[in-house]
């Protein structure tokens, strides 16, 4: 069976707000440290072969794991990120900066379109991501930790769910409508899979209601350890559950509901995925559980 995870690099300045000199420079912030060091611990044993694209993000991510797992080949492929702006005209631009050239792009629809010189055209983004799925099936590695992007990462998982046939101007809406509901947080990604003999690769299954919930149970119990990651936002606080990134929000200080989780091998969970008292982890704690589990996350 060959197991690939894939991981979306730490926090980076841009992330954070920051005008960046070019799309390959960008370095990690503080956070973003944090992070690469958070997917750095949460492997539990040393993977066949490390990959990293070539932008500095991705590759100060994936540093961690190598010094970690020193005895691990490395390597650099070609899965940067998606470049679809001209990188002259988005010197020392932010994100915010940069929206309307953004949404002038996606409006188009022209998989073939290229915006200047140095940019990508989605048809060449979509070839590279078909590239490294290619790649990957023939490689002899079967643990494969793939340290990438975002955008790059959910091209990836599209081809794989959705299996486009053409790529036309509806295949490259589907995607961007795709990628923005399928967001990947900094250090998270997703599993794939693909059993000997298999032509094509499969994705882990999302997380049930009950798995998280169970890490949360442990936690009540003392049999894992809870620990502030990231910030708080609009009510929420993410934690760290021995690799486990759960979002949780806190409606006036008291625990109300689990809004996302990503496990140490990038399965995910959301709220948006199933009716609140139905799904939400925090419902299925017993009223002791929650109560003590409540108490935890304000110590914290």
């Amino acid at each position: 069976m060959k197991h690939v995870r894939l991981i979306r690099h730490g926090e980076s300045a841009a992330n954070a707000g920051g005008a960046s000199l070019d799309h390959a420079s960008i370095p990690l912030t503080q956070t973003g440290v944090e992070q690469a060091h958070e997917v750095a611990v949460s492997f539990r044993q040393a993977p066949d072969l490390i990959v990293a694209s070539s932008f500095s993000r991705a590759q100060a991510t994936a540093m961690a794991t190598v010094a970690r797992f020193a005895a691990v080949r490395f390597e650099t492929w070609p899965i940067h990120e998606f470049s679809y702006l001209e990188p002259t005209r988005c010197a020392n631009t932010t994100v915010a900066q940069r929206r309307a050239w953004v949404e002038e792009y996606w409006s188009r629809s022209d998989p073939a379109f290229r915006d200047g010189v140095g940019a990508e055209s989605f048809l060449d983004f979509v070839s590279r991501a078909r590239s490294f799925l290619d790649r990957l099936a023939v490689h002899p590695a079967e643990d494969i930790a793939v340290f990438s992007h975002g955008q790059f990462i959910n091209a990836v998982a599209w081809l794989v769910e959705r299996k486009p046939q053409r790529l036309d101007g509806r295949a490259m809406a589907d995607w961007r409508e795709y990628e923005i509901r399928n967001h990947v947080p900094n250090g998270c990604g997703y599993v794939l899979l693909r059993s000997a003999g298999e032509a094509a690769w499969g994705m882990c299954p999302p997380l049930s209601a009950r798995e998280v919930c169970q890490v949360l149970r442990e936690v009540t119990w003392g049999r894992r350890v809870m620990t502030r990651a990231g910030h708080d936002d609009a009510g929420h606080v993410t934690v760290d559950i021995d690799g486990w990134r759960i979002s949780i929000h806190a409606d006036g200080g008291e625990l109300d509901h689990c809004a996302a989780c990503v496990s140490p091998d990038g399965q995910r969970w959301s709220f948006g995925s199933g009716d609140r008292f139905g799904t939400d982890p925090v419902a299925l704690l017993s009223t002791w559980e929650h109560r003590a589990f409540g108490e935890l996350l304000k110590m914290l």
